[in-house]
């Protein structure tokens, strides 16, 4: 495993240089301004990225939403189509029921008929 000041050259040239409390003190200062300005840079970037994809989700969604409602809309139309054909079955069925009952009694009334003159 390397060690910490092979790693980074920062750190080398910290280590390197010679023990002064004010320049010390001031590196320390310099490395932390410098670490927070490149987190604040990488976390710029970061929001910046995740903005983006949450655009592209709402976009999916929305065009998903857009796809659902038609759906539903042509759900709805096949619905009320299937309940119009069910009321317009009922009524012909209805009316067929009544014509052969009709035809029937019709049917009746002349057999009794053929026989009185008979």
């Amino acid at each position: 495993m390397k060690r910490a000041a092979e790693r980074s050259p920062s750190i080398l040239a910290f280590v390197s240089r010679p023990f002064d409390n004010e320049s010390t003190v001031g590196n320390v200062e310099q490395s932390i301004v410098d670490l927070k300005d490149s987190l604040e840079r990488e976390i710029g970037v970061l929001k910046q990225d995740m903005h983006q994809g949450f655009s592209h989700l709402n976009d999916r969604f929305d065009t998903q939403a857009a796809r659902l409602e038609r759906h539903a809309g042509l759900w709805q139309t096949g619905a009320r189509w299937s309940a119009r054909m069910d009321a317009w079955a009922e009524k012909v069925d209805a009316a067929l029921e009544a014509k052969d009952r009709e035809l029937a009694e019709l049917r009746e009334r002349l057999i009794k008929l053929e026989r009185k003159s008979a």
